[in-house]
């Protein structure tokens, strides 16, 4: 692929699905370069993720929250990105999942409807980094997304729960 067109095209499915293993970063933001100076320069959602065969584990965050805002995923690239979502909710992040989250219907988890999540369920205890919520269902659209630079930061090996 020619470093135009990624520019000025989101990433599509096919392209997720045909990359090969390794580390990744993808960010709402259309990029002005593939080399973004300094990672952090990036305003938007990101999801870093690591990718081995058709699995996926990441982490998706909000920059302009500085990371506050973020939520681990893991789950199989197909078609599309599915699976599961785990978030701690209060101490300095979220204060509370979206609305109808705990419904089985796949509701907006950031304000540009990139990452949803449904059937949302809390577990654990709430401790003063926040309240464990699990969501049992995630699905990104890889569609409002351009790939980037991978940056300083490595994503998650795995979500603990």
């Amino acid at each position: 692929m020619n470093a135009s067109k990624s520019l000025s095209q989101p990433a599509a499915v096919d392209l997720v699905n045909a990359i090969p293993d390794g580390n990744y970063r993808f960010c709402s933001q259309q990029p002005k370069t593939t080399n973004v100076t300094p990672p952090d320069a990036i305003v938007g959602n990101c999801f870093l993720f690591r990718k081995q065969g058709n699995k996926v584990v990441g982490s998706y965050y909000d920059t302009r929250t500085l990371g506050e805002e973020s939520l681990c995923l893991r789950g199989t690239l197909s078609d599309r990105f599915g699976g599961e979502g785990l978030e701690l909710i209060g101490g300095i992040g979220r204060q509370r999942i979206p609305a109808k989250a705990e419904s089985s219907n796949l509701v907006n988890w950031d304000k540009e409807g990139i990452l949803k999540v449904g059937s949302a369920v809390r577990f654990g205890k709430r401790t003063m980094a926040g309240q464990p919520i699990h969501y049992r269902q995630a699905a990104i659209d890889f569609m409002r997304l351009y790939r980037y630079n991978l940056g300083n930061k490595l994503p998650p090996t795995r979500c603990i729960r």
